[in-house]
């Protein structure tokens, strides 16, 4: 599983980054959401860095709905995700619907210069 997605964790101004690359799956799905989940126990706010991801598919689709959820409830505002129009990554949002629900940005950096 670590051949088809990897994660690393950064902090950059106070928030803690989760970088993601690789396939967002149903077998890696899991992972992406403990690690996730790890991170928003740091009482930091927290941005999922999906600009590397080459492969999204519904098992990651409802990762990134539930880990919203979870950051909703624990810090009061959606986890933020940069996408960098990876189409990989934002066609699949687009066709769901789902940049609707979920806080999209187009860079770490736009996601973590912007309050909430």
């Amino acid at each position: 599983m670590e051949q088809l997605m990897t994660i690393h964790r950064t902090q950059v101004r106070g928030f803690v980054v989760v970088q993601v690359r690789g396939e967002v799956e149903a077998l890696t799905a899991g992972r992406l959401g403990d690690a996730v989940t790890e991170a928003l126990g740091d009482g930091r706010p927290v941005v999922l860095d999906l600009t590397d991801v080459r492969f999204l598919d519904s098992a990651g689709l409802e990762t990134l709905v539930r880990v919203t959820e979870n950051s909703e409830l624990r810090r009061g505002e959606p986890l933020r995700i940069a996408v960098d129009q990876n189409r990989p990554v934002v066609r699949p949002i687009q066709i769901t619907g789902l940049e609707e629900r979920l806080a999209l940005y187009d860079s770490v950096e736009d996601a973590t210069s912007t309050t909430a």
